[in-house]
């Protein structure tokens, strides 16, 4: 009998998720170090199992929009609105503050300072799909150190466009017209209004009729989940907004419970994905050969965006405890600035060596964010500072 070489690719990334997750169980490290261990092993530097590497990354970012979808059905509306001054003022002086900084370090080292914007922009956003997979393991999503992260991931899967678009004009991309930013504002705007009238006014409801049998109610909930990124998407905004607020809306109609017990196992196969396609970038020979410049390098990102998001958090009235314990949670570099690294390779604002350094640093700050936040944690806990019931 015919082996279909697919099935034996499954069958060894399963082995190795499994494996994996087995050995992450066994020292109490979050699954997700797992998957990105799995995903070097099966990639280019281990046994290149797994050879397109731009379909895993494809499929791992539905995972990080079904997440958001599910976070949408959890999050405490008046709680997280009730942190606005963290989430849109914090952000947007904590990426103002990563963006001088880089500026003046590139014209310290002999690089441009459209190249020290760029990178101002990578570190400044952290992964929404590590942040929240912590939180949910820990239980502290609905803690307020948890609402005030999850505030500033949302700002800055927002800020990811104007970003772009200010890369592509450094870089002497396409040309960015008026017309285009002002679709993107109003078609945002509109969206927020409408889904806010449904929640409003208690308009939105699923008819029992279309729910069905098991079938349909999880391809209906599939639906509502990617159809609502697809929306956003489509005006030029993360599609990850447009889950969570279709998340936002299901929890509002009390029809959020359905859609939990029926697609969550899809959401793992997916978030796993996404995890495994961080693990695959990583190059093994680049970083043996760099190993204490890419190290360095990760090391200094984790400090300074624990200093400036404490700095930031505490300037606005944030307590010790919940700064440093949520500037802890936010110091990794995140998933969107691998997209920032390829725009700016696209539009000639760093070379090949460059990419490839800087996309190790992101994966390496992705793999190693759980084990910087659990020992931010025991510093906070050595100096009596931290205890989750006061946070």
């Amino acid at each position: 009998m015919h082996l279909d070489p697919v099935i034996l690719v499954i069958t060894i990334v399963l082995f190795f998720s499994m494996l994996m997750a087995y050995a992450a169980m066994r020292m109490k490290v979050p699954i997700v170090v797992a998957y990105i261990l799995t995903g070097i092993i099966i990639g280019p530097s281990g046994f290149a199992v797994v050879e397109d590497h731009g379909l895993v990354t494809r499929i791992g970012e539905i995972g990080v929009i079904m997440l958001l979808f599910f976070v949408g059905m959890e999050v405490s509306i008046p709680r997280l609105m009730s942190g606005w001054k963290i989430a849109f003022v914090g952000t947007n002086i904590q990426i103002l503050i990563s963006v001088a900084v880089c500026v003046g370090l590139a014209m310290l080292v002999d690089m441009s300072w459209q190249q020290g914007v760029l990178y101002g922009f990578i570190i400044s956003l952290s992964s929404t799909a590590v942040v929240l997979r912590m939180l949910q393991d820990s239980g502290e999503l609905e803690l307020p150190m948890g609402q005030n992260a999850l505030g500033v991931l949302l700002v800055q899967d927002m800020a990811i466009i104007p970003m772009m678009i200010i890369l592509s004009m450094l870089g002497g991309g396409d040309e960015i017209t008026v017309s285009d930013i002002a679709f993107q504002v109003a078609g945002g705007i509109a969206i927020l209004l409408f889904v806010f009238w449904l929640m409003r006014n208690n308009r939105f409801h699923i008819p029992d009729v279309m729910l069905g049998s098991f079938e349909h109610r999880m391809i209906l909930g599939l639906l509502l989940c990617l159809g609502s990124a697809s929306l956003t998407g489509w005006l030029g905004l993360s599609p990850a907004l447009g889950a969570f607020l279709a998340g936002v809306l299901l929890a509002s109609s009390d029809q959020s419970q359905w859609v939990h017990e029926h697609i969550a196992p899809v959401q793992v196969i997916f978030m796993a994905m996404f995890f495994l396609s961080v693990g695959m970038l990583v190059e093994i020979d680049y970083l043996l050969a760099n190993i204490e410049i890419v190290l360095g390098l990760t090391l200094l990102v984790f400090l300074f965006n624990s200093g400036s998001n404490v700095f930031v958090m505490r300037a606005l009235g944030e307590t010790w405890e919940s700064s440093l314990v949520t500037a802890g949670l936010l110091s990794q570099i995140g998933e969107f600035s691998f997209l920032l690294a390829a725009v700016g390779l696209h539009v000639a604002l760093i070379d090949e060596a460059l990419h490839t350094m800087t996309v190790l640093v992101i994966a390496l700050t992705l793999m190693l964010s759980p084990l910087w936040h659990s020992l931010v944690k025991r510093f906070a806990r050595m100096h009596g500072i931290y205890t989750k019931d006061r946070l």
